[in-house]
């Protein structure tokens, strides 16, 4: 009897795994040795797929609901075939530009901005589609830029001494032109530098907002002043779309899911915890990553991996978004754990550079003129 190295066939038990994760995330069926041996193309006999699914078993990760049905993917066996999707993972070109033309369309709503993001994620994935903003704590400010973005839009950029970095995006119904929203920008900063952002509001109403006669400064100044109130009492910005594709995609017995998802939803406070988390964790490895350029990582948590029961059957793909190398939020999409996890990871890392693209560009739009 031929012998295999030990790397052959390892490498042949992980092949069959991936073959096994896949065809299930395609098909939603389990698989059998016999499907293995007759579709997988392995030019091995059923006996010894049989041998190596035991194998995975035995090693936690594949399982059977029933003695005698094929076998489904475990977390474990999700998170090794996701592990290896992440070595060896790029997105397709068609794809790509499908998202890039996507964005190219909607430049110009920046009220909508982390909205439309995460509704398009949500039309992509078929899944949820999520985008966050960073907390500010009791943060102060180091620098705060008004960008004008036509006559009726702004961008607001606030730089934090902690590194943190938060954009908010106002269109106004009144015009406020561009040399105005500039100086403006430049009083605001020489008055606001190295305050508590705590205090940002009521120093922004009475010092500018009650002497200033331009209508759209005024509106602008209005805006303003609510979104820092909002700031200091820690807010985060949740935008969370396509809910409805988790409802449509129910599997066998799990309306326990949908109990459990809408449950946690109503006490937002759990999900933004979570998600809060998961941007510290990716704030802390954008620093100590090695490559340079490389700004962010896609992380994906399986089932139980996830801190909440509630998410024992579902996954998180999830990364930064970045602007001058900080972490300033986070972009990622919820699903079932039969995800089609490649497209999941592509379409998450590519989303989140075209965000950073789209705020580099604003940002830079101030110091080019």
């Amino acid at each position: 009897m031929r012998v295999l190295k030990p790397e052959v066939a390892q490498d042949r038990k992980e092949k069959i795994l991936s073959w096994v994760v896949y065809n299930y995330v395609s098909t939603g069926r389990p698989v059998s040795s016999e499907l293995i041996a007759e579709e997988g193309k392995f030019r091995v006999s059923s006996a010894t797929v049989r041998n190596i699914l035991k194998e995975l078993e035995a090693e936690g990760y594949l399982y059977q609901a029933h003695t005698s049905g094929g076998r489904l993917p475990s977390d474990k066996g999700y998170r090794a075939y996701v592990d290896n999707i992440l070595r060896m993972q790029g997105m397709a070109a068609t794809e790509k530009d499908r998202l890039e033309r996507e964005y190219d369309s909607r430049v110009e709503q920046l009220d909508g901005f982390l909205k439309h993001t995460s509704r398009m994620l949500a039309d992509m994935s078929k899944w949820a589609g999520f985008v966050m903003s960073a907390d500010m704590d009791l943060d102060s400010v180091k620098r705060l830029d008004l960008l004008s973005m036509g006559p009726k839009s702004v961008l607001s950029v606030m730089f934090a001494h902690s590194g943190l970095i938060k954009h908010a995006a106002f269109t106004l119904e009144h015009k406020a032109d561009k040399g105005a929203v500039k100086a403006l920008s430049v009083r605001l900063n020489k008055r606001l530098k190295d305050l508590p952002i705590s205090d940002l509001p009521q120093i922004i109403f009475k010092e500018f907002l009650v002497k200033e006669r331009d209508k759209g400064l005024e509106e602008l100044l209005k805006k303003l002043v609510e979104y820092f109130r909002g700031l200091s009492k820690s807010e985060d910005a949740l935008y969370l779309e396509g809910l409805s594709r988790i409802y449509s995609n129910l599997e066998d017995g799990s309306m326990e899911d949908m109990r459990n998802i809408a449950r946690l939803l109503e006490e937002k406070e759990r999900f933004s915890g979570l998600l809060r988390e998961r941007l510290r964790d990716c704030a802390v490895k954008t620093k100590a990553l090695a490559e340079p350029g490389k700004h962010h990582i896609v992380e994906v948590t399986i089932g139980s991996e996830n801190s909440l029961k509630e998410f024992k059957n579902f996954s998180l793909v999830s990364t930064s978004y970045c602007m001058n190398d900080k972490a300033v939020g986070l972009v990622g999409i919820l699903g079932y754990k039969r995800m089609e996890y490649p497209r999941m990871i592509s379409l998450v890392g590519t989303v989140s550079s075209m965000m950073e693209d789209m705020l580099g560009e604003w940002e830079k739009i101030d110091f080019e003129e």
